[in-house]
């Protein structure tokens, strides 16, 4: 895998709002450049924060472990 700028939180919560195809070409357009991580925090998180979204998932995927 190459060095992705987008981490895995942001990319899974784009892909659980908007799928697939918006995640994978959001993870593109942060590797080119074209929109920074930061900026897309802005507009993912007004529902609730970062660390509240990345701990709701790791209690859903805990029956995976």
């Amino acid at each position: 895998m190459g060095n992705n700028k987008l981490d895995i939180i942001n990319f899974s919560k784009i892909f659980d709002m908007f799928g697939e195809e918006a995640a994978k070409d959001t993870l593109k357009d942060v590797n080119d450049g074209k929109i920074s991580e930061k900026t897309l925090e802005k507009y993912l998180y007004d529902d609730e924060s970062k660390e509240e979204y990345a701990e709701r998932l790791k209690k859903e995927y805990e029956d995976f472990e």
